[in-house]
């Protein structure tokens, strides 16, 4: 072995380490330890221990870690600890290894004791022993903000959890929350949603989602809007879940919008299949009498066959809008539009003679619903009119209820269109909707 100063030898044995030449790093390694320098020796023996651990030799590896974690040097020891005590926890024996992490923990290292405290955590909850496994993870905690600390938080809440205190995981968080600094409170606080979300308490998700949905950070105000959305509809309040997909929908954040978009598109196809099968359709009238032929008309709109849903597109252009006339029909027939508008089978085209390219059909939907809330919100707005009748303004009265969901549902077909005549045509249309009060109003 040739003699070497021992730092010249350790620098060797890391740089030989990173070349994966793993002899000659050994042998450097070696030379730093034997020349029994309190610097040099130490952080040898503890790099030694991580050559020989990751390249099998565990017991060689024990040896070396023991070299270092007894000369109480104040870097290397601790970290030798700490990697000591994985290596007994892997061989069974507990007691062993708890006496090297608490070494390691007690010693106050930046690095190695956060982790050794997060070990005994774990290490004293699998062996029963709750009350000391919380303080270890509190003492993990209590090392400041980062991902250290935010294993041992989520590992404390795992731990209240299984004894049923959700309590203790929402002060836990609260306690970080309220103490850390802003974007690191922020992820914590999306931790703590995934907790209560996974333990079935959506009322306190959603509470914590609220105030992230308040964040100066756009990207995580979207994206907690959303989760307020999902809550609300597992707590079965639709108009509150509406309006948080609506403010989702209204961010620029892509990810945020598309998730939004796929959310409502099950509750829009629900509610469309609800209105097709419960309403009286033989009750209402179009512009051609009894509009009984509606159900199946307004049915083809999400056939199979583009000839069908192009014939259910031309009957509510003839039969259910015409002329600047609305109807009885023309409300509910809008309610299977928009649970059409964000169904997969209004994603085609289709082409006629007098077309000079394939049109999207979601682009003839949304022309539908544009000219239906225009021609609702003039009969409404005529108040002198004395040829519309109390059957005109109520069938206007009707669309203008849902001006909510129309603007829901064109906000979530402009998140997920393709092409750019189905986003000219949902864009205008959401112009239209945002000058009308009664949606402006509503949206805030």
């Amino acid at each position: 072995m040739l003699k070497r100063p021992p730092d010249l030898a350790f620098d060797l044995g890391k740089m030989h380490r990173r070349r994966n030449d793993l002899a000659a790093a050994r042998e450097a390694f070696q030379i730093a330890i034997a020349s029994g320098h309190p610097n040099w020796a130490p952080l040898a023996a503890a790099e030694l221990g991580g050559l020989l651990s990751a390249s099998g030799d565990k017991p060689a590896a024990e040896g070396a870690y023991h070299v270092a974690v007894d000369s109480g040097h104040e870097d290397a020891a601790p970290r030798a600890a700490y990697n000591l005590g994985l290596l007994l926890a892997e061989r069974g024996d507990i007691a062993a290894a708890e006496a090297m992490y608490e070494r390691a923990a007690a010693s106050g290292h930046a690095d190695a004791a956060p982790r050794a405290w997060i070990n005994l955590g774990y290490s004293r909850a699998k062996r029963g022993d709750s009350d000391a496994a919380r303080t270890a993870y509190q003492h993990a905690i209590d090392a400041g903000p980062g991902d250290i600390a935010r294993l041992a938080l989520s590992n404390l809440a795992y731990l209240l959890r299984t004894e049923d205190d959700l309590a203790g995981v929402k002060a836990a968080y609260r306690s970080v929350i309220d103490g850390w600094p802003g974007d690191q409170a922020l992820i914590v606080a999306g931790d703590l949603v995934q907790h209560l979300d996974e333990a079935g308490d959506w009322a306190g998700a959603r509470e914590i989602s609220r105030s992230m949905a308040e964040s100066d950070d756009p990207a995580v105000a979207a994206r907690a809007s959303f989760e307020v959305g999902v809550f609300s509809e597992r707590l079965g309040e639709p108009d509150v879940a509406l309006a948080a997909f609506q403010r989702a929908l209204d961010s620029a954040d892509a990810e945020a919008r598309t998730r939004a978009a796929g959310a409502l598109a099950p509750t829009y196809h629900e509610r469309a299949a609800t209105v097709l099968r419960e309403t009286d359709w033989a009750a209402l009238a179009h512009a051609h009498g009894s509009a009984g032929d509606a159900a199946a008309m307004l049915a083809d709109l999400i056939g199979t066959d583009v000839d069908d849903q192009v014939r259910g597109v031309v009957f509510l252009f003839s039969a259910v809008l015409h002329q600047g006339s609305i109807y009885s029909v023309t409300a509910p027939a809008a309610e299977v539009v928009l649970g059409a508008l964000l169904h997969e089978r209004t994603e085609v085209t289709y082409a006629r003679a007098w077309l000079r390219e394939p049109q999207p059909l979601r682009v003839e939907l949304l022309n539908w619903l544009h000219e239906v809330i225009a021609t609702a919100a003039w009969q409404s707005a005529a108040e002198d009119d004395a040829d519309l009748t109390p059957a005109d303004r109520a069938a206007a009265a009707d669309c203008l209820a849902l001006l909510p969901r129309v603007r829901a549902a064109t906000a979530a077909a402009l998140a997920v269109a393709e092409a750019d005549a189905v986003a000219d045509a949902a864009t205008d249309l959401l112009a239209t909707l945002s000058a009308l009060p009664a949606v402006s109003g509503r949206s805030r």
